[in-house]
């Protein structure tokens, strides 16, 4: 996947992987970060089909599955 330079522009940029994950840790649906080829930083993006999902979205998938007590 390559993002487009107006794609770019649009979306906010981490400096490192760990901060990206950070974020997308505190959203409300399945995020996962990437790195850009023309920035050279990370974004997050909503495709995960196919992607390893971060350890956090596994986690929380888990504990959705899960019947109350």
């Amino acid at each position: 996947m390559r993002t487009r330079p107006g794609i770019c522009r649009r979306k906010v940029r981490y400096a490192s992987e760990d901060a990206a994950l950070e974020a997308a840790a505190k959203a409300p649906f399945p995020l996962r970060p990437y790195r850009c080829g023309l920035c050279r930083q990370y974004h997050l993006t909503s495709r995960t089909k196919g992607m390893k999902l971060p350890r956090f979205e596994i986690e929380r998938r888990r504990g959705l599955r899960e019947p109350a007590p």
